[in-house]
């Protein structure tokens, strides 16, 4: 039996460790989205700092989408280009207003950054950036929680082990009854006998 109840307990951590791990690749996948333009607020030079997660240096997966429309003009030329501290240039792209939707996917490392956006007067920009923070830690993340819920399971089990050793002992020995034995004193068997006179048997009347 005692077997039995640890197998299930050590299946029921395994199930807990696959979801805890399942979670933190739900966090992981999220993208936390940043609008750079948008169709009634454009501007050419847009900055954005890119903060590092936990610490972390790593670079970010970031994914940058931009659009490109106009009521007035039939063709335009267009460019994009990221810099980091307005010096080095990490992406660029240019084209006119008969490509489709420019889409970057790449890491960006933390730090400061300007979209470099160059259209033509009547052009209208929605654009957005997208980044994955979790990304850069994922196997740190994995790792931690991993360790946590090993070092929970080893607690809750010293705890258990502690709260039975502090429990106070049950005496299974059994308590001997003894039967009830009656103390009286026995009459003598003189004082039980019917004298004769008292005798409930009496000669007939004549």
């Amino acid at each position: 039996m005692t077997n039995r109840r640890t197998w299930q307990t050590a299946l029921l951590w395994v199930v807990a460790l696959v979801i805890v791990n399942a979670l933190w690749l739900n966090v992981v996948d999220q993208s936390a989205p940043n609008e750079i333009n948008a169709e009634n607020q454009f501007q050419t030079h847009r900055e954005i700092d890119i903060s590092s997660v936990f610490g972390n240096d790593d670079p970010i997966p970031a994914e940058l989408t931009t659009r490109f429309s106009s009521t007035s003009l039939d063709n335009a030329n267009l460019s994009v280009a990221i810099k980091r501290d307005n010096l080095t240039v990490v992406a660029s792209w240019s084209g006119d207003l008969t490509s489709e939707d420019v889409v970057w996917s790449g890491a960006l490392e933390p730090g400061r950054y300007t979209i470099e956006t160059l259209v033509e007067e009547g052009v209208l920009v929605e654009q957005n950036l997208d980044l994955q923070p979790f990304a850069s830690v994922q196997p740190h993340g994995h790792v931690v929680l991993t360790l946590l819920l090993v070092a929970l399971a080893w607690g809750e089990q010293g705890v258990r082990a502690l709260l039975a050793k502090r429990s106070p002992s049950v005496n299974n020995d059994r308590i001997e009854k003894v039967p009830f034995k009656s103390t009286g004193l026995q009459q003598d068997d003189d004082s039980m006998l019917w004298e004769e006179n008292d005798s409930p048997w009496r000669d007939p009347l004549r």
